[in-house]
């Protein structure tokens, strides 16, 4: 089935239903799955770096929340 013959058929789906359940449950998924993937848009630098922090946050390198927000208390009390 190729993709035109599903959403034909996903919206013949959406409009027979009564069910408000499931239409919340799609209206959610178009919520919270927007077309506009904004970090698809960045440069692949950028997109690296961020990857890299990533494996770097998830490894326990780095400082965390908290020990930053401390430092940053005492940096604008000076």
């Amino acid at each position: 089935m190729n993709i035109d013959s599903i959403k034909l058929d996903l919206a013949k789906k959406i409009i027979d239903t009564e069910d408000k359940g499931i239409i919340n449950h799609i209206k959610a998924v178009f919520e919270t799955h927007p077309e506009d993937n904004w970090f698809e848009s960045l440069p692949d630098d950028v997109k690296a770096s961020v990857e890299q922090g990533i494996i770097e946050a998830d490894s326990g390198e780095g400082t965390p929340h908290e020990e930053v927000m401390k430092r940053v208390k005492l940096w604008l009390k000076k």
